[in-house]
């Protein structure tokens, strides 16, 4: 249980983790795919960053996401979550392109974990975001989307349905 481990978790950025990536296993191939193999050049290209979940005591990957800058239209947000004096055609939001927890973990915590660390970490930068976007890549990502607060956009967008979080009070 998450609460058991929380002394000995960690958040690292993925180029100073020092346990082998192989180790981790997810129940979507792609996600998984993406970790084992393309991650690190994202990275090192500076399209993302990656930050890495460390269960410490035993050396394992518990799971892992993506961040990446992003602009929404604001005509994507529905009306309804809109205040009604925004002056800008688009407003800044960050990306969480990938977030997966790895099988032996799951279902246990982490992947709420994962966000509310993102939510930090973007809440205390330097930069300005409107919003959190997602890209659920199925109906049990929506679901667990939404019970943590997304909500979807006006429209599908491409092949995956995506949600936001609100950052600002400029969405409700």
């Amino acid at each position: 249980m998450i609460k058991d481990s929380l002394p000995y978790l960690s958040v690292l950025p993925l180029e100073d983790l020092s346990i082998k990536r192989n180790s981790f296993s997810c129940t979507v191939k792609e996600l998984e795919d993406y970790f084992h193999k393309y991650a690190s050049q994202d990275v090192k290209k500076k399209l993302t960053k990656c930050f890495v979940l460390v269960e410490n005591k035993q050396s394992k990957i518990i799971g892992y996401y993506t961040l990446s800058a992003l602009s929404v239209p604001i005509s994507d947000i529905p009306q309804e979550k809109r205040n009604k004096n925004i002056p800008y055609p688009n407003i800044p939001a960050v990306l969480i392109g990938r977030l997966a927890v790895d099988t032996n973990f799951q279902h246990q915590g982490y992947g709420k974990f994962l966000i509310a660390d993102a939510i930090h970490k973007i809440k205390n930068t330097a930069i300005g975001a409107a919003i959190l976007v997602v890209e659920a890549k199925n109906d049990n990502a929506v679901s667990f989307y939404q019970r943590l607060g997304f909500v979807e956009f006006k429209e599908l967008i491409g092949n995956h349905r995506k949600l936001f979080y609100p950052l600002t009070t400029f969405i409700k």
